[in-house]
């Protein structure tokens, strides 16, 4: 049995949780889908434990914690395919996430009730950029390594084709943008709720 199949006999909802996330990945100008604890997707290790340190917490030491993440301390272009080749990393197949969401789409009333098939993170090693687009966490953006760009942004939208081709996204269907229409009824959900309340 593939990872594929292990993902799919179990609980979607309880593998993509908070916890496991689902996140985007360029990388010798190949477009990956990955799946991982959320924790891993926060790059610079160093930068994050020394912003903890700062806040006065205290927490297992760095050591411990890179131990845990196939010894990498951070993540960058240097360690990308170490970093994508470790057991903490799941590769993902757009397809597999594209018939997930259809199964789920014809009873979503609207995004939120599919984010957890939804990237919360965009590491984009070819051009040493990372761009965050999550609800809530550790903010991802603001520990990246050094030389490299963070940034909180809606990149399934914003990013050129270029940089993440429509063809790699797996809420485009036969020319349809579920994501969109997902956004769509989420809004004229909420403008019913308003409409309700006046």
């Amino acid at each position: 049995m593939n990872n594929q199949e292990n993902l799919r006999g179990a609980a979607i909802a309880d593998l993509l949780d908070q916890q496991n996330v689902v996140a985007v990945v360029r990388y010798k100008g190949a477009i990956q889908w990955c799946l991982s604890d959320r924790d891993n997707w926060v790059l610079d290790w160093n930068k994050w434990w020394s912003a903890f340190a700062a806040a006065g917490h205290q927490g297992p030491a760095l050591s411990a914690a890179v131990a845990q993440r196939s010894g990498i301390a951070v993540v960058s272009e240097e360690s990308a395919e170490t970093f994508l080749n470790a057991k903490e990393i799941l590769p993902l197949d757009a397809g597999f996430l594209r018939q997930v969401l259809l199964e789920c789409f014809p009873n979503a009333q609207s995004w939120w009730d599919v984010s957890f098939l939804f990237p919360v993170a965009f590491v984009d090693f070819d051009a040493r950029r990372f761009a965050g687009f999550y609800q809530d966490g550790p903010r991802l953006e603001q520990y990246v390594p050094n030389g490299w760009l963070g940034e909180f942004a809606d990149f399934a939208n914003i990013y050129p084709e270029e940089v993440f081709p429509a063809a790699d996204k797996f809420w485009i269907v036969d020319g349809r943008d579920l994501l969109h229409e997902l956004n769509e009824r989420g809004r004229e959900l909420e403008s019913g709720i308003a409409a309700g309340e006046a």
